[in-house]
């Protein structure tokens, strides 16, 4: 009986490794709060804004699926967290509609959001964190994506 728990334990804790080890889960990167600088074609800045700087990665920068995650590092380092985070993602062309991002919580001061990019260009990334206190920091960057 033993020899079976144990076994099944092992199997368990072998299955567990080899998905995280393989990237079949989520355990280590940006949704899991862990900052992450994206791949070979990722975009990564670091702005500052009322004395919080937002380490930000877009990857990949390019047309379609695209996971934007920021990573923040108030005065009071992690003890003073950032609540929430909404931005946009606005086009060049006008002829293009804006697109809203209601980024998730993945972790202290960690915030993502996936998006899909339609077309190709320098497209401008916006984004307001608010703070405890009720204000908020204001960020703007230029993103250029490839097709």
């Amino acid at each position: 009986m033993k020899k079976l728990r144990l076994r099944r334990l092992t199997a368990a804790t072998l299955l567990t490794l080899s998905l995280a080890s393989c990237g079949g889960s989520e355990i280590t990167g940006p949704m899991a709060g862990m900052h992450d600088t994206g791949g070979a074609d990722a975009f990564n800045t670091s702005l500052v804004s009322d004395n919080v700087i937002a380490d930000v990665t877009v990857d990949p920068a390019r047309v379609g699926k695209v996971l934007i995650h920021m990573e923040f590092a108030p005065p009071g380092g992690k003890l003073e967290k950032v609540v929430s985070v909404v931005g946009n993602l606005i086009p060049a062309d006008p002829a293009l509609s804006t697109i809203v991002l209601w980024f998730e919580e993945s972790g202290t001061n960690h915030f993502h959001y996936e998006v899909s990019v339609p077309t190709p260009g320098e497209w401008t990334l916006d984004f307001d964190a608010t703070l405890p206190d009720g204000t908020a920091a204001l960020y703007t960057t230029k993103v250029t994506f490839a097709s």
